[in-house]
């Protein structure tokens, strides 16, 4: 079964299974049958797949019981000839899906892998957290990856997706006990001693959309997880252009030769009068690379999360500036 699919972003290989953890990890085949079964558990039963057939996503959620279960996902009442694709919608934190196997009554094939991949650093913007709630609420259960900047930007190139990212994680500090520097490079996310083989293929562009969250908690000195990670005292420019850089080195150190873009936004980090831009530019600055590019986004999300036409706003933005510098 394994041999018939084709993944996107890291998955753990576990002989006849597959294990799905990241935001923007997806799993597609081409299909000539009258039904498709998909066989499913999750350790935590929180997450969640948009389901697309043919390019174009459904409104079925799929969305796996802690039960190994066979889900009945699509049907028709004659022999019909589609690309399916399921896409993680949510965060790892929901849970790690094992995709046990795909049932059918025709013939199943891999879909061509494409021939660029982008692969995204980032926090909750990029995994596209509460795009979906059109309350302004930020409700976590309404974010769809597959409409987050990063999927679009992937989608627009035809490029394969890889999202290393976690909602309210940071570069120095996060809302919880794990930093970027800690995360980046794990094969599973929940799993310290789980690391994933950088020589297995090079991206051909990596996105870098960091700091908001380190911004944040810069505010709140008595959160403990600042008191653990930073402890007394208040960081200035100089230990935020540092632990930046010695960031994108340990990724410059893993794909030497691939185009980084540092982008900012689209949130307060981005606002007016915020100093953080300054911060990436001058670090950007210091390393002398030309491999290294600065993007600044507009400030759109100043209330709540960005929504879904945001997202588009950010990945047009994006999509230009790869263009604009030949990037892809």
């Amino acid at each position: 079964m394994i041999e018939q699919l084709t993944f996107e972003g890291r998955v753990g290989l576990k002989g006849d299974s597959v294990e799905l953890y990241w935001p923007g990890t997806s799993v597609s085949f081409q299909l000539e049958g009258s039904f498709l079964d998909l066989k499913l558990s999750d350790d935590i039963g929180e997450s969640e797949y948009a389901f697309i057939i043919d390019g174009e996503e459904q409104s079925l959620i799929i969305q796996p019981t802690v039960e190994k279960a066979t889900i009945r996902v699509w049907e028709s009442k004659q022999v019909e000839a589609h690309t399916f694709r399921i896409h993680r919608r949510n965060d790892f934190s929901k849970g790690t899906t094992t995709l046990y196997g795909v049932e059918t009554d025709g013939i199943l094939q891999k879909t061509p892998s494409k021939k660029k991949w982008i692969e995204f650093y980032g926090n909750s913007i990029t995994v596209g957290y509460a795009n979906e709630d059109s309350t302004g609420a930020d409700n976590p259960l309404y974010t769809n990856n597959y409409k987050a900047f990063s999927a679009l930007t992937a989608q627009y190139f035809d490029a394969e997706l890889s999202c290393i990212a976690k909602s309210g994680i940071g570069i120095t500090v996060s809302w919880f006990d794990l930093i970027m520097p800690e995360l980046y490079d794990r094969l599973d996310p929940n799993d310290t001693t789980s690391k994933w083989d950088f020589n297995q293929k090079t991206p051909d562009l990596l996105v870098v959309n960091l700091l908001q969250n380190d911004k944040w908690l810069y505010l709140y000195h008595d959160n403990e997880n600042y008191r653990k990670r930073i402890g007394n005292i208040v960081p200035d420019k100089e230990f935020i252009i540092e632990n930046y850089t010695s960031f994108l080195n340990r990724i410059i150190a893993k794909y030497p030769s691939t185009n980084i873009i540092c982008t900012l936004g689209c949130m307060d980090i981005v606002r007016e009068d915020s100093p953080w831009p300054d911060y990436v530019q001058e670090a950007i600055q210091r390393m002398e690379s030309s491999q290294i590019h600065f993007l600044r986004m507009p400030y759109l999300a100043k209330t709540a999360h960005p929504s879904v036409e945001m997202h588009q706003a950010m990945s047009d933005t994006l999509i230009q500036f790869v263009q604009k510098n030949n990037l892809l």
